[in-house]
C-alpha cells in the first residue's frame, strides 16, 4: 500500500504521519522498522532498495518519503525536454523518468512494505504518482490544507475539548486573531490554557488576554500600522520587539514587512480602485478574519498607491544590501523605518519628527538580551 499526504497544514501532516510510526512501532522493534527518506535528492534505485527491505522481526515495514512528488508536478510533459503543465515548474528530464519508473513499480512494491510519500505542498491534479494514487485500490490520498474563517474556529473548539477544556466563542475570536492560522502554535496555547482552566470550566476571553502573547504576525501587523500612521516611535518600538525574538531574523522580518505591505496594496485596488467590500476584500485575499480584511482597508486608506510601491522598492534593496553585507541588518530596518515615516510626512505636509540622535547598532546577540 502507498499513501500521498500532501498540502500545507505541516501540524496535521505530521500528526498523521506519527500516527503511522506508533502503528509500526507498537510491533515491539521500535523504529528499526521505519526509513526516512529525503525525496529532493532521492534516486529511484534508492527508493527501491528501502521498500524492497525485508521487515526485521515484524509483518510491515514503513518507508517514509519527504518532498519527492512535487518534483513530478508538470511530468507528463514530453521526455527530452523541459515543459511545464498546469503551472507548475518544470521537469527535468530525470525526474519525468524517475516519475515513470516510480508509477511502473507501485503495483509490485512488496505487501509488507507501507510507503507514504508526503509533501509540503499541495502537488498538481496531473502529477503522476497522484494520478496513480487515484487508480490504485492500494492508493490512499489525504489532502492538508489549512483552515480558515469558520473551519479555523471549528478546529479550535475541537481541538480545546481534546485537551480537557471547552472553549468560548469570545476566547477563539481572539485566540485566532493573536496567533492566526499556525495550528501547531494553536495547540501549544490550548493545552496550556486547559491546563490554566485546571480542565474544569471553559476557557475564557481572559484567560487568553492573561496567558497568549501576540504573534510576530501580529507584531509585523502593528509596524507596518504605525508607518501608515507616521508614529515612528512606535514603529521602531515594534521592531525593537521583533528584534528581541531570537527566531526573528532580519530577512524574516523583512519579508513579513513586503508581505503585508503586498496585502495592503491588493485590498486598496479592490477596496478603493474596484468598490468591493470588506466580504469580497477578504474572501480575495483569503484572510481568515473579516476583522482583519477590515484593519487592512483601513491600512490601505492610510498610503497612496505610490507610497506603497516606493516601500516595496525599499524593502527589496534593503534585502539586497543586507544579504551582501553592505549594512547590518537591524540598522537597515531602522533606517527603513525611518525614511518612511519621513517621506510619508512630507507628503501629508506635515512636518516629519525631528530624527533621533544617531546610536551604533547593538549586535543581535545584544539587541536579544535587552
Amino acid at each position: 500500500m502507498f499513501y500521498v499526504y500532501h498540502g500545507e497544514d505541516e501540524f496535521s501532516r505530521s500528526e498523521e504521519v506519527a500516527q503511522r510510526k506508533q502503528q509500526v512501532m507498537a510491533a515491539g522493534m521500535g523504529d528499526l522498522n521505519i526509513t526516512e527518506l529525503d525525496g529532493r535528492r532521492l534516486t529511484f534505485e534508492e527508493l527501491v532498495n528501502a521498500c524492497q527491505a525485508v521487515p526485521f522481526l515484524a509483518e510491515r515495514r514503513l518507508v517514509i518519503v519527504h518532498d519527492l512528488l512535487q518534483r513530478f508536478d508538470g511530468a507528463r510533459a514530453a521526455r527530452g525536454r523541459r515543459a511545464a503543465t498546469d503551472g507548475a515548474r518544470a521537469v527535468s528530464t530525470a525526474d519525468a523518468a524517475f516519475a515513470e519508473q516510480l508509477v511502473a513499480y507501485l503495483p509490485h512494491m512488496p505487501p509488507s512494505t507501507r510507503l507514504v510519500f508526503v509533501d509540503a505542498k499541495a502537488l498538481n491534479a496531473s502529477n503522476p504518482v497522484l494520478k496513480a494514487a487515484q487508480r490504485s485500490k492500494d492508493g490512499f490520498i489525504k489532502l492538508f490544507t489549512v483552515p480558515e474563517g469558520r473551519a479555523l474556529d471549528n478546529w479550535v473548539r475541537e481541538r480545546a475539548q481534546q485537551h480537557g477544556a471547552p472553549i468560548t466563542p469570545q476566547a477563539t475570536e481572539l485566540l485566532t486573531a493573536a496567533v492566526g492560522a499556525n495550528l501547531r502554535q494553536l495547540d501549544r496555547e490550548l493545552a496550556k490554557l486547559a491546563a490554566y482552566a485546571n480542565y474544569a470550566r471553559d476557557i475564557s476571553a481572559e484567560d487568553v488576554r492573561t496567558l497568549v502573547q501576540a504573534t510576530r504576525e501580529s507584531d509585523i501587523f502593528g509596524l507596518v500600522d504605525s508607518l501608515g500612521a507616521r508614529r515612528r516611535e512606535e514603529a521602531l518600538r515594534h521592531l525593537e520587539e521583533l528584534l528581541a525574538d531570537p527566531d526573528a531574523h532580519e530577512l524574516y522580518i523583512l519579508t513579513m514587512i513586503a508581505r503585508q505591505v503586498r496585502l495592503i496594496l491588493a485590498a486598496k485596488e479592490l477596496a478603493e480602485e474596484q468598490g468591493q467590500g470588506v466580504d469580497a476584500v477578504q474572501r480575495e485575499l483569503r484572510l481568515s478574519r473579516r476583522f482583519i480584511a477590515e484593519k487592512v482597508i483601513s491600512q490601505a486608506r492610510m498610503f497612496r498607491m505610490e507610497e506603497l510601491e516606493a516601500l516595496l522598492r525599499r524593502v527589496a534593496e534593503l534585502d539586497q544590501a543586507i544579504k551582501t553585507g553592505q549594512i547590518e541588518g537591524p540598522l537597515g530596518l531602522e533606517m527603513l523605518i525611518v525614511e518612511s515615516c519621513r517621506q510619508g510626512a512630507r507628503r501629508q505636509g506635515r512636518p516629519p519628527a525631528p530624527r533621533r540622535a544617531t546610536r551604533r547598532q547593538p549586535s543581535r546577540k545584544a539587541a536579544r538580551t535587552r
